[in-house]
């Protein structure tokens, strides 16, 4: 079967997915998210069923292509050979592309089947837009749960900036934030396809006015907590992914540590945060640097919070330790989630016969914890790098008792890229659904301090040497989220079902209906 594409449809696709990506970082034109999608919705608005998919698929293409660009450098880096990382970059945008491609197949054919059963125009639209809103929301839930759980830049952490908007996370979390964009998005579209009818316009601006005065009150609320303030340093050593598992280079990484924590030692604070594995060894196996780590927290002083391998007899973990002096760790909290291809292998026996670095790369084990750090004082819930992805990991964490957040992370492999920036943005969204303080600390940066409020108090530079200090509250608040999860998206979810079953059954009553009238 032949399939002939709209050559200015492919030019609207496009369109799309390049200005959904400037929303992001490093651009963070966070505005034209909310008009992104209004070429790709004309594009796909008269097609079939499969020039449909096909045309969100240019647009996800596109838009994950230029998102993680950066992923080409970084594979590369790790596997020597630019083919085997333009391949698996390739593959990842392709599989994140599937998404965009499915969500333009269902709003088409959620239009086919509403107007067939729904005879009032207004309410067909509506159906269609809340259709979009909720399909979109449900598919980014599946990319963030399933598979290879990979949900960078969803569209809703576009608004990481635009702090009135986001305060409804609390809610929500990201889904509903991206929710918001798409159902804007598809009211632009009705808008600009009727010019002479405003009610979508109309639509836009009620919705949005009241979202923001929502958000203005909650700010307001949470940009402050009485109470104790405690004092924190991050620490952000730079250490060159080169040097970082380089025996030789083992001892001047120790000794660049040694020289902060004495440097903290001089101005004492409440806790201290150093990044992900930057203790370039396994505790406690290797005794030499388990030393080293003791005497660097019984240095600096207060809670230390420090990244390290972690090994349990067979098992080996990328982990966050608790020191409060130089007697040793105290709690240990191990990765919950992992990346793949990074931290472990899937499908290895089959896969490195044709990607041979395969073969010289370990995994660790999956850890399950929700440990929490504390001195009687500070109760610190410590997410690991890729952690703050699942937005279920950190609200377990203050489920546990967490009175403030800290995310641990070793951007370096990132390079002077967006990356780092895109992966900042999500511990926005992670301080205003459980309405905590963030702190973080980066091998590289982004290191930084986010208030409840999701409003970030200061951040680092990228790619630079830093000790980041600063102040920070506790709280006791549990969210809606915190204490119930997505409930959001599984309404979006009921949403769906009830449309679908609607119209099928209403579908099948018509026809038999003809039928009956047909025989008599």
């Amino acid at each position: 079967m032949k399939i002939k594409l709209d050559y200015k449809k492919i030019i609207f696709s496009i369109v799309t997915g390049l200005l959904a990506v400037l929303a992001f970082p490093k651009s963070n034109l966070f505005f034209l998210a909310w008009i992104s999608f209004v070429p790709l919705v004309f594009a796909i608005s008269e097609a079939n069923l499969i020039k449909s998919f096909l045309y969100g698929f240019t647009s996800g293409f596109i838009f994950n292509a230029v998102g993680i660009y950066w992923l080409v450098d970084t594979l590369k880096f790790h596997t020597g050979s630019c083919i085997q990382a333009l391949i698996t970059a390739c593959a990842l945008c392709i599989y994140l592309a599937l998404y965009w491609g499915i969500w333009s197949l269902c709003l088409v054919l959620s239009k086919n089947i509403i107007q067939k059963v729904v005879k009032n125009e207004l309410s067909v639209n509506i159906l269609i837009i809340l259709f979009g809103a909720c399909m979109w929301v449900l598919l980014e839930y599946i990319r963030t749960h399933f598979l290879i759980y990979f949900p960078w830049i969803l569209i809703g952490y576009s608004q990481f900036k635009f702090s009135k908007v986001i305060q409804i996370a609390e809610f929500t979390g990201v889904y509903g934030v991206s929710f918001l964009v798409i159902f804007c998005n598809l009211c632009f579209y009705f808008w600009i396809l009727k010019p002479k009818s405003n009610k979508y316009f109309y639509m836009v601006l009620t919705l949005i006015a009241v979202v923001i005065l929502f958000g203005v009150v909650r700010i307001h609320r949470f940009k402050f907590f009485d109470g104790k303030e405690y004092s924190f340093t991050a620490v952000q050593p730079n250490i060159d992914q080169d040097e970082k598992w380089n025996a030789a280079c083992r001892n001047k990484i120790i000794s660049k540590l040694k020289k902060y924590a004495s440097e903290i030692a001089e101005n004492k604070t409440d806790l201290v945060l150093w990044p992900e594995a930057v203790m370039p060894g396994l505790i406690p196996n290797y005794e030499e640097i388990y030393s080293d780590a003791k005497n660097i927290a019984g240095t600096a002083g207060g809670l230390n919070i420090i990244g390290s391998l972690h090994d349990e007899g067979d098992c080996y973990y990328n982990s966050v330790l608790a020191f409060e002096d130089s007697n040793g760790y105290k709690a240990v909290h191990n990765k919950n989630h992992l990346i793949i291809f990074g931290e472990f292998i899937p499908f290895r026996n089959f896969l490195s016969r044709f990607f041979g670095i395969l073969n010289k790369m370990g995994d660790f084990s999956r850890g399950k914890d929700t440990n929490i750090f504390d001195n009687g004082q500070i109760y610190a819930g410590s997410t690991i790098c890729s952690e703050n992805f699942i937005p279920d990991i950190s609200r377990k964490f203050v489920l546990s008792g967490a009175k403030v957040l800290t995310n641990h992370t070793n951007d370096a492999w990132f390079f002077d890229t967006a990356a780092p920036h895109q992966h900042f943005m999500m511990n926005v969204f992670r301080a205003v659904e459980n309405r905590k303080d963030v702190i973080v600390s980066a091998n590289s940066g982004i290191s930084g301090i986010i208030e409840a409020s999701g409003i970030i108090i200061n951040e680092t530079p990228s790619s630079k040497s830093a000790l980041l200090k600063g102040t920070f509250h506790q709280n006791d608040y549990k969210t809606f989220y915190t204490k119930h999860g997505d409930v959001f998206v599984y309404l979006c979810m009921g949403f769906l079902f009830i449309v679908v079953g609607w119209a099928c059954i209403v579908t099948v009553k018509t026809n038999f209906f003809i039928k009956e009238v047909n025989n008599a």
